[in-house]
């Protein structure tokens, strides 16, 4: 049974910008193997930075509909893209990629922010990536208080 739910597809028009993606990763076969579909996908703008001063430049000129880490990014950096994402966007997702045996991240309590723990296949990543558009921005907690 379908609920008669907007699917991404749909919610992207002719009109519509295709929504921005950021993606923090450092250049390497594995991590271009795994944004492939993402690479491909022409209802997406993937904005791919290899810093945190980068990332900062993209979130304070662009505006980002996800952040996605990678997983070879280190618990500092994720910590600091987490804060400056929501100093300059707050409510915009961050889905962090986690190796399955690497570090836990610090206790969050964003609720905007998922992480998965790999390995991730490219395809499941793609899916991941629609499900977490399709919820779109929350409110940040200040705008939600009101």
């Amino acid at each position: 049974m379908r609920a008669n739910r907007p699917t991404v597809l749909a919610r992207t028009s002719v009109t519509a910008p295709a929504p921005s993606i950021l993606v923090l990763a450092q250049p390497s076969g594995e991590t271009d193997d795994l944004l492939d579909p993402l690479v491909r996908r022409a209802d997406l703008c993937l904005l791919r930075v290899t810093s945190l001063r980068a990332a900062e430049i993209a979130l304070r000129n662009v505006a980002v509909s996800l952040v996605l880490v990678c997983p070879e990014t280190d618990i500092a950096s994720v910590s600091a893209l987490l804060a400056k994402a929501d100093e300059l966007r707050p409510g915009t997702p961050v889905l962090a990629l986690r190796s399955r045996s690497g570090e836990n991240l610090p206790v969050l309590k964003a609720p905007t922010v998922g992480v998965v723990r790999g390995p991730i296949l490219p395809d499941v990543l793609s899916r991941t990536v629609d499900v977490v558009l399709a919820f779109g921005t929350l409110p940040s907690d200040a705008s939600r208080d009101k």
